[in-house]
């Protein structure tokens, strides 16, 4: 504890948001996170949860920064903006240059002239502006193609990387002409949509990293509320009753509070004849009459994941609060 203390002077002047000390004998690691973690201790052996649980307060998410001229995607994982891929929207020039189309305007037939020399002559009427047309027409088709293929790119890239969230930066209204081009049923959930000075070729990620933060809270509170009401639901509640459904493997998902070091349960002393309970009042296990000893659900967690194969899901802040409070501390999702 001396040591971290020591050491917590300087990293508060690193660029981490917050710190990760492991320390042992003859080890000392401090990690710098982007992201704003709780202040958390654990003494002893070292709790796979609990990183889980460290990362499951950075969650990944792919930004696309998307304009007339340029798209980026950025990949956010573990607090940090990686940028994937540049695309530019490449014009060839084939001779339909902007001054050729333009003044390549079309005479009206039959129209009168406008004096002089060839008054009322063929061809010599007023001009029309089809040749703007033309061009704005053709810088149209080939934003829609450039979209298009950015669009199915896109879906290939998220589906690959097992991403469900997707940030659009960039001006208003080329952002709503990109959406357009989304499958209906993509693989992934647009979660917010914001602009950004310098457009999509110069935006610098800093920015965006900051712009981007209110959506992935506000997508993880949407996605927490969602997951509390499916267990109200179709769940199940209560300590005791998720703990022996969760022993007959029909509990598929577990939710637990953010900080599972705070819930403390029970467990057989013999590892090989487990059995799990949260009742004070069960001094041996009913199994094989071992010793229950008393752990932190966090301590607990590995031993669930790798005998049941659940999937563990944490809320935070007010939704674990209410987990506690309404829903007796555990809740899980059940096969049948």
């Amino acid at each position: 504890m001396t040591q971290v203390l020591e050491d917590l002077g300087q990293a508060r002047t690193s660029s981490g948001k917050s710190a990760l000390y492991v320390v042992g004998a003859d080890f000392f690691e401090r990690h710098d996170i982007q992201a704003d973690l709780p202040e958390r201790f654990h003494y002893g052996r070292p709790l796979k949860s609990l990183l889980a649980g460290l990362l499951d307060l950075m969650p990944s998410a792919a930004v696309l920064a998307v304009d007339r001229e340029w798209a980026r995607l950025f990949l956010l994982r573990q607090g940090e903006l990686l940028e994937l891929r540049r695309e530019e929207n490449v014009r060839l020039d084939d001779g339909d240059r902007w001054d050729t189309m333009v003044s390549g305007t079309r005479h009206v037939p039959g129209a009168p002239g406008s004096g002089g020399a060839g008054r009322g002559q063929p061809g010599s009427g007023p001009r029309s502006d089809s040749g703007t047309d033309l061009f704005e027409n053709r810088e149209a088709a080939i934003q829609q193609r450039f979209y298009n293929r950015i669009a199915a790119e896109l879906t290939e890239l998220l589906t690959r990387a097992e991403i469900g969230a997707l940030v659009l930066v960039g001006p208003v209204q080329r952002v709503a002409e990109f959406k357009a081009e989304l499958p209906e049923k993509a693989p992934f959930e647009v979660i917010g949509e914001t602009n950004v000075t310098g457009g999509a070729g110069w935006v610098n990620p800093a920015e965006i990293l900051e712009k981007i933060q209110p959506f992935l809270t506000e997508h993880r509170h949407r996605a927490e509320q969602a997951l509390l009401n499916e267990v109200q639901e179709r769940g199940v509640m209560e300590m005791e009753r998720v703990l022996e459904l969760l022993q007959e493997a029909r509990v598929y998902q577990l939710v637990i509070p953010e900080d599972g070091s705070q819930l403390h349960l029970y467990r057989s002393h013999n590892r090989e004849v487990p059995y799990f309970t949260s009742r004070k009042d069960v001094p041996h296990s009913p199994l094989d009459d071992s010793l229950m000893e008393r752990v932190t659900l966090e301590e607990l967690l590995p031993d669930l994941t790798d005998l049941y194969g659940i999937e563990v899901r944490r809320v935070h802040g007010e939704h674990a609060q209410r987990l506690v409070r309404e829903f007796g501390g555990l809740a899980g999702l059940v096969r049948y």
